[in-house]
């Protein structure tokens, strides 16, 4: 217990020692051996290749809050921390770090290569925890993992083992995205087009026997050697005939002939409306030339941009010096009509920027169709729902048009593929080599020697087992021990971003559905993305990111946690702006100070237990004073809606609500009525203790280290962290709320008069109220608070209303009216003087902007918004002049 309370909050002074605390005292671990219920959330595991950004600070703050709440209500929690192995981006980085000593990964061994990722992880694997920390994340750090530790690559193996047993993982050949540069496959959702100024070729197809022909535009002339067809729309009437005669169109350069063909994806609108087929270089003439049986295999261009044999006179070169030489091939057989400057659109790496390239390549595929069969059939029957609603719009665009993953990489680090091949390419798969080797020794004897296929695992393969693989449960093995698997799957829910709905998400759900019969979790909550104060997206090359661990050094955890949660609506971007991080600082004061007025007017021997001063004010409720039931009602309805907010993940509305009541009903009524009747409150003191006491365990969650420090600093004897998240026992008032709205609806008007009356706060106004019947019984009684609170002489409440120009007035409804004489309050000629010059200022305003809308050229040629925007700037300061001038008056 710490009984000194400083005036300020300086989360620098805390946080460390609090979070140390913690973790020394085990508040984090999660209980297998009760029988409470459980909550598990596993955490998305971010990439080893950087340090954390704002977006991950939202992911674990949000993940915080649920697992803090869940705490709260003595249900076992686990949230369960990670780290991914990230296979190409951190090849990416480790082959970096090895162009600076003069290496590739090419110039050392396999194994040599691998050492080195392993010592990027164990530097970088440090540093994220360092930051998970620093962001004072309450997971569960015993039970750490990564998705290459060995009991995890175990899991891997014998998960492709049995998709491959079950013939749901084939080896086969396919049109994919190969990059270049890493010389790897990647997927369709790691790829990004870009525009690039190109140019576009015109080139003759001479219709065989005819004089005829067909013009096809290309950006690609380099290879038309290999074109196996040219394809029309069916509905295309320029090309009827020749669809129906079966006409042969002949391929220039070469000399041969093609078929033209049908086809529905055909675009008539683009240019002549034929298109050359080149199956092996283009994803739509691919799938075109296999709907029409046509060949598929000869590829002109190799992995590394340059020409294949099959190239003949083109053979070896860059794609580029073969682009020029064939164009002038072309010229010289009179074939090229025209070129001209196009727009196009190329595929690049969307997080490495390398140019990505459409080739045939054999691969390893997890076959889609049988297992998502099972997804959709668990979605519609709700086995799992995903938060927010909207959604789900998004998860069925995937779920519903999924096709076979290529889940094969060509990188060294990452889980290697676990097959083996003799020497004529017989496959044998097994999770170790051993098992490979015993399985090709009863087919070939013991001589038989086996080579390892030195493709990586796709890491989102890895990735999908995260959830079961990391609570230490091996689904294929004969004995199942593991208590946390039995305790806590399936997870109550998973939290992450919605941009991975389909990276991780889903893949997660196919693999559990197909290895366990069960969902992975009972709720998706996708949450938002964070953007910059303008809306767009963060980036280095933009200069707009934002580091969370300098927002934590200059404003604390707390203010950066209530900046990323409240004030956004669920599904919506968030505008990341510091200033409010700075706002969230001086309320978390507001509070601090709060709390420390507290501790300085109670006194020492003052009750302290919650459950004790919850009954005494049960018993001795008919004794309170007006605003002492009225906060009580006050923080019962706050209790409840926070709770079923916490309940359905509302935490904006939650935290809102928390903040609306922490300034202005506790702060700025409460603690001031608080002080005006202490001497006369019997129970002022139960009354303020206890309802800041629950106050701050509703806080928790959210800010949990100022409340922890102050909860400490009130002479408890335990820590926050433990407390209950018991239900207020103390029922609302709704009569005594309304009568305390329309109080405070009042004191509202008369200190905006006041402010508008620039009326400084040491002067005192005379207040009178008109009311009828029980809303003046009640005013009488509550005047000497209203009295108080708006600094008036006297306060009396009337059954007249008033007529007269010399006082302000406002009418609050239709039966409450308040009317206030400032004429003792303020200096009638300095205010005169002060309003003549505003009235001039607004004077001179209307004149410029009666200037600019009088002239016939600005109203004609400017955009009618903006001629809209000026005129309703001359309505407003038209209607401050009128004001400006009543209230001279009135002073006068």
């Amino acid at each position: 217990m710490n009984t000194d309370f400083p005036k300020k909050y300086n989360p620098k002074d805390f946080e460390t020692s609090i979070y140390e605390m913690w973790e020394k005292n085990k508040k984090f671990e999660a209980q297998t051996s009760q029988t409470w219920d459980s909550y598990f959330i596993p955490m998305p595991p971010p990439n080893i290749t950087s340090k954390l950004h704002v977006g991950h600070s939202l992911m674990l703050t949000l993940e915080d809050i649920m697992v803090r709440y869940h705490r709260m209500k003595w249900d076992s929690t686990l949230l369960l921390p990670g780290t991914d192995h990230a296979g190409i981006s951190t090849q990416i980085k480790v082959e970096e770090k090895l162009a600076e000593s003069g290496k590739t990964k090419h110039s050392i061994s396999r194994e040599e290569f691998m050492d080195a990722c392993w010592d990027w992880n164990k530097e970088y694997s440090w540093q994220i925890q360092n930051q998970f920390r620093k962001m004072w994340t309450s997971c569960d750090w015993t039970k750490e993992k990564f998705t290459l530790d060995p009991d995890m690559n175990e899991q891997v193996n014998k998960a492709f083992v049995d998709l491959y047993n079950k013939w749901l993982i084939y080896r086969g050949e396919y049109m994919v995205n190969y990059d270049p540069y890493l010389k790897t496959v990647v997927s369709d959702q790691e790829v990004i087009y870009k525009e690039e100024k190109t140019k576009l070729y015109h080139i003759t197809y001479f219709v065989s026997g005819s004089d005829n022909e067909v013009v096809i535009a290309t950006t690609r002339p380099e290879t038309l050697l290999w074109d196996v067809a040219v394809a029309v729309h069916p509905k295309d009437k320029r090309y009827k005939k020749l669809i129906k005669g079966q006409k042969k169109l002949i391929l220039p350069i070469v000399n041969k002939e093609i078929p033209i063909i049908a086809d529905e994806m055909v675009d008539m609108e683009f240019w002549t409306g034929a298109v050359k087929i080149t199956p092996a270089h283009d994803a739509n003439d691919f799938a075109t030339a296999k709907r029409h049986d046509l060949p598929l295999d000869v590829v002109v261009l190799d992995k590394d941009g340059k020409m294949t044999k099959m190239a003949w006179i083109l053979a070896w070169q860059d794609y580029l010096t073969a682009r020029s030489n064939i164009v002038e091939l072309l010229k010289a057989k009179w074939n090229l009509i025209n070129v001209e400057d196009h727009t196009s659109r190329v595929w690049y790496a969307e997080r490495w920027g390398a140019k990505i390239e459409t080739i045939i390549s054999t691969q390893w595929f997890v076959k889609i169709d049988p297992i998502v069969k099972k997804v959709i059939a668990w979605y519609k029957a709700k086995d799992f729902e995903i938060i927010p609603k909207k959604f789900n719009k998004t998860f069925e665009d995937w779920i519903y048009n999924l096709n076979d993953w290529c889940i094969s990489r060509q990188l060294i680090w990452g889980h290697q593929i676990p097959v083996w091949y003799t020497d004529d390419w017989e496959i044998f798969c097994a999770a170790t080599e051993e098992e490979a080797y015993q399985k090709a020794q009863e087919v070939h004897g013991k001589d038989v020697t086996l080579t390892r296929d030195t493709d990586a695992l796709d890491t989102w393969f890895s990735s999908a087992l995260w959830p079961f693989a990391t609570l230490w449960f091996d689904i294929w093995a004969e004995k199942q021990t593991s208590k946390l698997y039995e305790q806590f799957y399936p997870a109550q829910v998973l939290e992450t971003g919605h941009d991975i709905i389909f990276f991780w998400v889903i893949r997660m759900l196919l693999f559990w559905y197909e290895f366990t019969g069960q969902t992975p979790f009972e709720k998706i909550y996708l949450h938002w993305l964070v953007r910059d104060k303008h809306g767009a997206k963060m980036s280095k090359s933009l200069w707009n990111g934002i580091d969370p661990i300098d927002m934590i050094e200059s404003y604390g955890t707390d203010a950066l946690r209530l900046t990323l949660v409240i004030g956004n609506t669920p599904g919506n971007n968030l505008k990341f702006d510091e200033e409010n991080v700075w706002n969230n600082q001086i309320f978390i004061n507001k509070l601090w100070n709060a709390s420390r007025f507290l501790h300085v007017n109670i006194s020492d021997t003052a009750e302290k237990n919650t459950q004790k001063l919850e009954q005494a004010l049960l018993k001795n409720y008919n004794d309170l004073m007006f605003h002492e039931k009225w906060i009580l009602s006050r923080i019962r309805y706050l209790h409840d809606l926070v709770t079923e907010s916490m309940e359905n993940y509302n935490f904006s509305e939650a935290g809102i609500e928390l903040q609306a009541f922490t300034k202005n009903e506790f702060c700025d009524y409460f603690i001031e009525e608080f002080k005006l009747t202490k001497s006369e409150s019997i129970h002022g003191e139960t009354v303020i203790s206890y309802v800041l006491f629950k106050l701050l365990c509703l806080w928790h969650p959210y800010i949990p280290f100022v409340t922890e420090e102050i909860f400490g600093r009130i002479a408890y004897e335990w820590h926050l962290i433990d407390s209950t998240w018991s239900p207020v026992l103390l029922e609302r008032d709704i009569d005594i709320e309304k009568e305390k709205e329309l109080m405070i609806d009042i004191i509202k008007s008369v200190r905006n008069i006041r402010a508008e009356n620039n009326v400084m706060p040491n002067k005192t106004i005379k207040l009178q109220i008109y009311a009828r019947n029980k809303n003046a019984e009640f005013l009488e009684k509550v005047s000497w608070l209203i009295w108080w609170i708006v600094r008036s002489e006297e306060t009396t409440v009337i059954d007249k209303k008033i007529s007269s120009s010399q006082l302000a007035y406002d009418v609050i409804k239709s039966w409450i009216e308040v009317y206030v004489d400032t004429s003792n309050a303020i200096d009638s000629e300095k205010e005169s003087a002060r309003i003549k010059d505003q009235i001039q200022d607004t004077k001179e305003y209307i004149a410029i902007l009666d200037k600019k809308l009088l002239n016939e050229s600005f109203v004609r040629n400017a955009p009618e918004t903006l001629v809209r925007a000026e005129m309703d700037k001359k309505s407003e300061a038209q209607e401050k002049l009128q004001k400006l001038q009543e209230k001279l008056q009135k002073i006068q």
